[in-house]
């Protein structure tokens, strides 16, 4: 007697589905790839060391390919990263901060210095202002009052 075996025609959709899906995956880490070297070293240059770590982590290059125990001393909550960005404010510049998913910390600042959360993808494009001169981790604050009778 012959083994009668019934052949699934959602099988080779499956199979094409999982093929479509593997292409992507190679050429979005293909493309990631490609965009961190192409980023200029004077925009790298305006990035704190911790907030260059944070971009690699985020995008999973080396040293965090791999398991590692080196993590960025970054205050960091919902994809996004608490940064203080020395430059001149302006209306522009609040706005792109916005547009990119970011957020101004309002009351903290100065005219050359001034606080906002930033979603990690984002930090390179905006150090790549011209208007901007650094960009720090930076560290939250904790103001206490004392009342005196």
């Amino acid at each position: 007697m012959k083994p009668r075996f019934k052949t699934f025609p959602d099988l080779y959709l499956v199979r094409a589905l999982l093929a479509a899906v593997a292409a992507f995956a190679l050429s979005t880490a293909q493309l990631t790839a490609g965009d961190a070297k192409s980023v200029p070293a004077s925009v790298l240059s305006k990035l704190d060391n911790h907030l260059v770590l944070v971009v690699k982590q985020s995008r999973g290059e080396p040293p965090f390919d791999k398991p590692t125990t080196v993590q960025p001393d970054v205050y960091k909550f919902g994809g996004r990263v608490l940064v203080e960005i020395e430059g001149s404010i302006s209306r522009e510049l609040s706005d792109q901060i916005a547009s990119l998913g970011g957020q101004l910390v309002i009351g903290w600042g100065t005219a050359t210095t001034f606080r906002a959360w930033v979603p990690f993808a984002q930090l390179e494009t905006l150090a790549g202002r011209t208007d901007i001169r650094f960009i720090s981790a930076a560290r939250p604050t904790v103001t206490r009052r004392i009342r005196t009778r």
